[in-house]
């Protein structure tokens, strides 16, 4: 496992003298999420700023990846401060490997929708300045991969890429891999005047009423952690029934991941940034819906119901409808569907924001090995697509 430049309670690295602290803010590495009270609070705004960001950067949701770090992996946080003030904060885990050195953005594609270098305002160009810098320090020597998986496109450290080319501070090449869509609801939007939404909802209405027929429906926002914890294995066996045959299966078939949640959720009740609701048709758990709250953002992470008892009836999205609904009576100001374009969330006046996966080659030699290596894979299984294609069309117009 890698250290970064830290001992096991971190190290700060001093602001050169003479020079501004917001342009050379220092920086500490933590192996550990237990923060002295001022770092702690500091997180929490920083949280509170971006909370559809943030609330995968919070020390409960964290609490998940650093109680079980993925095989190989190091997990640690990268503090910014100026003047010993937090100003700036990302989740990082570290593989080495025999040619160089591969961070990750921690949760990023294993579990967490979105994940991003967190700053205060004003300052996002020096932390992620600072962040970089960081990485060069820690591994330039040897080299290093930074996998960049779920980081929102206006993230800071896309700007800081750029200018450390740019400004030839750092050799560094960037691959583009995938883009993926965030469709969200501004729930302070008016759609009185939206004949197909006024659609929509007649029709929700009427499988609502064919739902009461069936029996005695109720819905509860569970405040119990053992109450949320039993929706959540109700909630692991309908997704395993839906998913069952297909080559992935369920997203938490996996037993680690079943054990993060775990883990998180009766710290996400604790901080009040759990949405656990169940819906149950007399005494029997017909659907579940999986949420993150903070402030007034509401985010859903995952839901399931029970498909063969529901028939015609559209469970799934009078379940979402439900959730929505209640999130605009507490108040929310949006509610997030977080990652993936299912047709289902397209069923609402959504606006989308996006993700974007990439890596970022430092420019030693292993780093560019793997580069081109990928490179040439990429190449060949493009080629091989095309031949299948041409082929495939040449058979057909001579069958």
């Amino acid at each position: 496992m890698t250290h970064l430049l830290a001992t096991e309670r971190g190290i700060r690295r001093p602001s050169p003298a003479g020079v501004s602290p917001t342009a050379h803010p220092s920086v500490e590495i933590r192996h550990d999420l237990d923060f002295p009270a001022e770092d702690a609070a500091a997180l929490d705004d920083l949280i509170d700023l971006q909370p559809h960001v943030g609330i995968f950067l919070s020390r409960a949701w964290l609490s998940g990846f650093f109680a079980e770090p993925p095989e190989g992996c190091d997990p640690a946080v990268v503090m910014i401060k100026e003047r010993g003030t937090l100003r700036g904060i990302v989740p990082i885990a570290t593989r080495r490997r025999f040619t160089h050195v591969r961070v990750a953005l921690l949760g990023g594609g294993a579990g967490s929708d979105r994940v991003d270098l967190l700053a205060a305002r004003g300052y996002e160009a020096a932390c992620s300045d600072a962040f970089l810098d960081c990485l060069q320090e820690s591994f330039g020597a040897r080299g290093f991969v930074l996998e960049l998986r779920d980081v929102p496109g206006n993230s800071p450290l896309w700007g800081a890429v750029q200018r450390a080319g740019s400004e030839r501070k750092l050799r560094l090449a960037v691959e583009p891999r995938e883009i993926h869509p965030h469709p969200y609801l501004d729930l302070a939007e008016s759609w009185s005047g939206d004949a197909p939404a006024a659609h929509r909802s007649n029709s929700l209405d009427r499988h609502r009423r064919w739902l009461e027929r069936r029996g005695r429906l109720r819905i509860e926002l569970l405040r119990e952690p053992g109450e949320a914890l039993a929706a959540f294995e109700s909630l692991v066996r309908l997704l395993h029934v839906r998913w069952l045959g297909e080559r992935d299966g369920s997203a938490l078939d996996a037993p680690r991941r079943q054990r993060f949640h775990q883990h998180v959720i009766p710290l996400l009740l604790r901080e009040g940034c759990l949405r656990m609701i169940r819906l149950s048709s007399d005494v029997r758990t017909i659907a579940v819906f999986y949420g993150l709250a903070r402030r007034r953002w509401w985010g859903y992470y995952l839901a399931g119901y029970d498909r063969e008892w529901a028939r015609r009836i559209h469970l799934g999205q009078i379940t979402l409808a439900t959730a929505i609904e209640l999130a605009a009576q507490q108040g929310a100001a949006e509610f997030d569907f977080l990652k993936g374009a299912d047709r289902v969330k397209y069923l609402w006046p959504v606006r989308e924001r996006m993700t974007v996966d990439a890596d970022v080659y430092s420019g030693r030699s292993g780093p560019q090995l793997i580069r081109a290596a990928r490179a040439s894979r990429g190449a060949a299984v493009a080629l091989a697509r095309s031949a299948r294609h041409l082929f495939g069309t040449h058979a057909s117009h001579h069958s």
